[in-house]
């Protein structure tokens, strides 16, 4: 009976809730309340961060670089701005549905494969037993 209830409703009941999300909406292929944690720009506290950072290597380059250790700003600013993205790119994907707006962005027929794919793996058969498992 449980089977049969999962196959007419595919989607989960239950959204995941965020504690103070930076972005709530919904998602436009199965509706389901989604939220971001994160935001795909840097903040007042990660420019703390990598000040602190680039002190700490600067203080230890200083016997060998002198004050141009400081210049190693840019690589921790680089370094900060690509796991900031990578860690927003990630939240983007719809956990339900496997829906993502940046590829749709993109390429609709990639889009469209993403789609299928991550149905194809909620309904193979070793995640069914799985399920029936929990």
């Amino acid at each position: 009976m449980k089977n049969l209830q999962n196959k007419l409703r595919p989607l989960e009941t239950r959204p995941y809730r965020y504690k103070k999300p930076a972005t709530e909406f919904f998602c436009p292929l199965c509706r389901s309340p989604r939220a971001f944690a994160s935001k795909p720009r840097l903040t007042k506290r990660h420019y703390l961060q990598m000040s602190i950072i680039t002190v700490v290597i600067a203080a230890m380059l200083y016997p060998f670089m002198k004050y141009e250790g400081l210049f190693c700003i840019f690589i921790v600013w680089a370094a900060f701005e690509a796991g900031v993205r990578t860690n927003f790119r990630k939240e983007i994907p719809c956990p339900y549905c496997g829906f993502d707006a940046s590829w749709y962005k993109r390429d609709v027929k990639v889009a469209r494969r993403l789609v299928k794919e991550f149905w194809e793996l909620k309904n193979s058969p070793e995640q069914t037993d799985q399920n029936e498992l929990r």
